[in-house]
């Protein structure tokens, strides 16, 4: 019955907050997403079936109907096929089912889009964009500064609290995806913009190592309103400026300084190399200066 899908919904979605530690962003997606299915199997049977007796067959049947009726393509079909995929072998692990029918259910094709990144110029732009008279304006350039110097997602730096920084190491301690620890050098430039940034940090209880001017810890979608802040004070695109894209922008640069791409994995946490080597795109220059270096 449905009552059987909304029961494995909500322990799938408990799963994923508690045991995979998943962000609430990501959660709320997938939790949107299962539900979506699940007003489908409600619109086109009388009596929906229950989690056991749903077949490949219907569920091609919904993505055709995204795809064909709605106007579903690329990633938006995408990450609809992702999450039921995730809920599927969730519910096999769980012995919920014994046949997970997602596994002959192909994966949509997806143009390759290379990411988009700042140019060293431009970087330098946005970064000191911040003043450096008021405490927060100080605070402000510590995290373009650590979104752009360590390549850490988001949600991490959301998560950072006071004594994950190691000034004295130049060091930054992050917890990733699913809680992986891994620890992030802190260049000379970084560093110094740290300790700025502490030196002026009002003392409260809150343990965040970003705080706003309540004293309490600072949320993504401020964090993503003041990047979009300073790209415009920079004179940038701001539809090319977001933590994610200051992300890209690290990954990049250190490949077009010639890191290895499994350092760059590293760093950014990547559980696959897979993920890394997106960042092996390069640009016209490179290119050229490649092939001047052919000799015969």
């Amino acid at each position: 019955m449905v009552s059987d899908f909304k029961s494995k919904i909500k322990s799938f979605l408990m799963y994923i907050t508690v045991e995979r530690n998943l962000s609430p962003r990501t959660v709320k997606a997938y939790s949107h997403d299962l539900k979506h299915f699940q007003r489908f199997l409600e619109k086109k049977y009388d009596s929906p079936p229950p989690l056991s007796k749903i077949t490949t067959d219907m569920l091609r049947e919904y993505f055709a109907e995204l795809h064909l009726d709605r106007g579903y393509k690329g990633i938006s079909l995408a990450r609809k096929v992702s999450s039921l995929r995730s809920f599927f072998r969730f519910a096999v692990e769980q012995n919920y089912i014994k046949i997970n029918p997602m596994t002959p259910v192909r994966n949509p094709k997806l143009p390759k889009r290379l990411p988009t990144y700042l140019t060293a110029e431009e970087l330098k732009r946005l970064l000191t964009a911040p003043g450096n008279k008021k405490w927060l304006e100080v605070r402000d350039r510590a995290i373009l500064v650590l979104l752009a110097m360590t390549g850490i997602r988001l949600q991490e730096l959301v998560e950072l609290d006071i004594d994950n920084v190691d000034l004295k190491n130049q060091t930054l301690r992050v917890f990733g995806k699913g809680r992986k620890e891994r620890v992030i050098p802190l260049n000379d430039v970084a560093t110094m913009v740290m300790k700025d940034y502490l030196h002026v940090r009002p003392i409260v209880e809150d343990k965040a190592l970003f705080i706003n001017r309540s004293g309490k810890r600072l949320i993504g979608r401020s964090i993503e309103k003041k990047v979009k802040k300073y790209a415009l004070l920079s004179g940038l695109p701001t539809k090319k400026i977001t933590p994610h894209k200051l992300r890209h922008t690290f990954a990049t640069l250190l490949y077009h300084n010639e890191v290895n791409l499994l350092e760059i994995q590293a760093l950014l946490g990547h559980s696959s190399i897979t993920s890394t080597q997106i960042y092996t795109h390069t640009d016209t220059r490179r290119l050229r200066e490649a092939v001047e270096k052919l000799r015969i």
